[in-house]
């Protein structure tokens, strides 16, 4: 950390801890017998001189009104001094304002928070499929997401939707080239200034190319490999910086394919990607233990639905790979897995959501096939 961050920290550190002990002198001067329980003494708004103001709350619109409220309370009190002075509430009053008994009773009733409320989600390739899916599901449980994705078109469809169902303070976007060092801090930067920081990261951009071993070409593998591999630590890399000065813990979420650990035709370059991936991701899990950042992977098959993959010529390759028509590809995929089921991007988003739901805290290093069942890509 920068000597200057660390004096910076330690200042703020210092000034939280007395705010919270003056509120809680505030409450304890002012409370009555029936008052209810002290809520959270941290402040709502931090006033920073020289840069400007910080909201915080527990979602993105609680703290939008929060700061549009202090900013018309600001131009109250310019109003009153510019005429006389201005006073506040005595502290009494307030009390009994802030803590009106019916203004509780009306607390109490609000719905529990969802599993991911207060979580900020970065999700690469969401403009659609897969990525598209697991923004969603996060955005269901709670949590704000950044989208991101390298078709701008695409990314900006996707974000008008998310909108439309979710409202604007629940989403962000930013064009994002997962090879591009810059471009990935760039995304970063978007999610800070948008809600604050990064909880989970969830590496899902991705490409395919099949063909075979003597059709392949150095620019085909170069491709994959920027993009899957390179792409993947790039994302990972400067989300676990962020966490780290967070100093929350974390999770990434890697979605990679049943591809890294099965051997099939015409996949050299992909195959071999994919299987860095995986171990890339048990590399990151094993390194980022002490951070509390728990590194996961979810590995799926033939989810055709709404991919860009299967748009071209990957589904020619692999439909000439078995011996079957593109068209009959998805009925083909089903049929040969244990369950003979057809896997959708929305299962895929449940896998991811089963690692960062809060039931598995203590899980970190996994791999969750999520494939119908392949008995060639048992992990074990």
């Amino acid at each position: 950390m920068h000597p200057e961050t660390a004096a910076d920290r330690s200042k703020l550190e210092t000034a939280f801890e007395e705010y919270r002990k003056m509120y809680a002198a505030y409450y304890d001067a002012c409370r009555h017998p029936n008052s209810p329980a002290m809520r959270d003494p941290n402040p709502v708004v931090i006033l920073c001189p020289g840069i400007g103001m910080f909201t915080f709350a527990k979602d993105k619109q609680t703290a939008r009104v929060a700061a549009e409220f202090y900013i018309n309370a600001i131009n109250v009190m310019r109003g009153a001094e510019a005429v006389s002075s201005y006073t506040s509430l005595p502290r009494q009053e307030a009390f009994d304002i802030e803590y009106w008994l019916l203004e509780e009773a009306k607390l109490q009733r609000m719905p529990k928070p969802k599993a991911l409320t207060g979580r900020i989600a970065l999700v690469t390739g969401s403009a659609g499929g897969i990525g598209k899916a697991i923004a969603r599901k996060f955005a269901q449980e709670g949590a704000v997401v950044v989208l991101s994705d390298n078709n701008a078109d695409r990314l900006a469809e996707a974000r008008a939707g998310f909108e439309k169902e979710f409202g604007k303070d629940t989403c962000a976007a930013a064009v994002l080239d997962v090879k591009d060092g810059d471009n990935v801090t760039k995304a970063y930067h978007t999610a800070a200034l948008a809600f604050g920081g990064m909880d989970i990261v969830v590496n899902c951009a991705g490409l395919s190319i099949s063909k075979p071993l003597e059709e392949h070409t150095e620019k085909d593998w170069d491709l994959l490999y920027d993009v899957l591999v390179k792409g993947q630590f790039l994302v990972t890399q400067a989300g676990v910086e962020v966490m780290r000065k967070q100093n929350l813990g974390g999770d990434v979420l890697n979605i990679v394919s049943k591809n890294a650990l099965v051997s099939g035709p015409n996949n050299a370059a992909y195959g071999s990607a994919k299987a860095a991936q995986l171990h890339l991701s048990r590399l990151n899990a094993a390194e980022l233990g002490k951070d509390r950042i728990r590194v996961n992977v979810v590995n799926p098959d033939a989810v055709i639905a709404d991919s860009t993959i299967w748009a071209g010529a990957w589904a020619e390759g692999r439909a000439k790979a078995y011996g079957v028509k593109v068209e009959e590809l998805p009925a083909y995929y089903a049929k040969r897995t244990l369950l003979n089921q057809v896997i959708l991007p929305e299962d895929i988003a449940d896998a991811c959501f089963a690692f960062v739901g809060g039931l598995l805290q203590k899980a970190t290093g996994n791999v969750l096939n999520v494939d119908g069942g392949v008995a060639m890509a048992f992990v074990r």
